[in-house]
This record gives structure tokens, C-alpha cells and sequence, in this order.
């Protein structure tokens, strides 16, 4: 059990989502938020990525607001989850898309792109089953 599992769990989250794909959504939003922050300033310091530095804070901090918003359960607004978890899927999608081609030349954009990718995904899932 992750220990973010553990916390929902503690907390009395509720049924829904799942509390296992609500803490699995988190930690992949965590992760991402971690992988696009460590990519932007390396790329900082390897010059000239300043479109994909852009995406990948917009991703690091799309990731930040939708880890914040989801962890407070289901007494948030569902109106306003959706709306965070789709802005965050098409930052990370975007941030994947703008790291993707220099993943071959910079492992940080590869482990970035391949993050942001997971955690679109993890989104999407979230998405179909809370039905936005």
C-alpha cells in the first residue's frame, strides 16, 4: 500500500473513485510534477528549449493544482475536478509532445515525456470514471 493510499484511506476519501485509482492518479500527477520541473532546468541549462521549458512548467505546475485539488476528496466540486484534470491532461500531453523529440539526446526529456505520458493517462482513466 502506497503511502498516499494510506492517507486517502485514513482520511475516509470515499467510494469514489476507487481509493486505489484516486491514490495511483495522485502519485502519477506527483511524479510528473517532479519529472517536468527536474527537465525544465536542465534544459535551462543546455540553452535554447525555451517552448519546451515553457511546457514543462506549465506541466509542473498543472501537475501541483491538480495534486492539491484531488487530494481533498470527494467534497470537492466535481465541476471544477474535471475541469482541473482536463487542463492538466492537455499540459502533460503537450509537455510530452514538446520533449518527446529530444528524448534520444537528453534523457531527461525522455524520463519526462514518458512521465507526463503516464500521467495523462492516469488522468484520462480518472476522467471515464467520474464521467466528465
Amino acid at each position: 500500500m502506497t503511502e498516499t493510499l494510506q492517507v486517502i484511506d485514513s482520511a475516509g476519501a470515499g467510494p469514489v473513485p476507487a481509493h486505489a485509482e484516486l491514490a495511483a492518479v495522485i502519485d502519477a500527477v506527483r511524479e510528473c510534477e517532479q519529472a517536468s520541473n527536474a527537465c525544465a532546468m536542465a534544459m535551462v541549462e543546455a540553452g535554447g528549449m525555451v517552448a519546451e521549458v515553457r511546457r514543462a512548467l506549465d506541466c509542473a505546475d498543472m501537475c501541483d493544482v491538480t495534486e492539491r485539488i484531488l487530494s481533498r476528496g470527494p467534497a470537492t466540486d466535481l465541476n471544477i475536478v474535471g475541469s482541473v484534470v482536463h487542463a492538466c491532461v492537455m499540459a502533460c500531453q503537450a509537455s510530452a509532445a514538446a520533449c518527446g523529440p529530444h528524448a534520444a539526446q537528453y534523457e531527461h526529456c525522455r524520463l519526462h515525456s514518458e512521465s507526463a505520458k503516464r500521467c495523462a493517462e492516469a488522468l484520462q482513466h480518472l476522467e471515464v470514471s467520474l464521467s466528465f
